[in-house]
């Protein structure tokens, strides 16, 4: 072998190790659970933002908002008497 393919097989050994550190760290318990709570964090923050832009263009094309503060006071109002 020639130093040029000695070179090509130490580098190669080299990125199988790690390629198996890396494989390893992500089937890890620790990693996984990390990687679920990032998840649901993402999903949870994701759904609010897109809520909250659905309903503000609700409110701005028909002019009805999902609560009525006037309606809250008379049922309030109804329940007190």
């Amino acid at each position: 072998m020639d130093e040029n393919e000695l070179e090509q097989r130490e580098r190669l050994i080299k990125v199988l190790g790690g390629l198996e550190t890396l494989t390893q760290k992500q089937v890890s318990v620790k990693f996984i659970f990390f990687k679920g709570v990032v998840y649901g964090l993402g999903t949870v923050i994701g759904a609010t933002v897109l809520i909250s832009i659905v309903s503000y263009l609700f409110v701005q094309i028909f002019g009805v908002t999902a609560i009525d503060a006037d309606a809250i006071q008379n049922m309030q109002s109804q329940i007190s008497n």
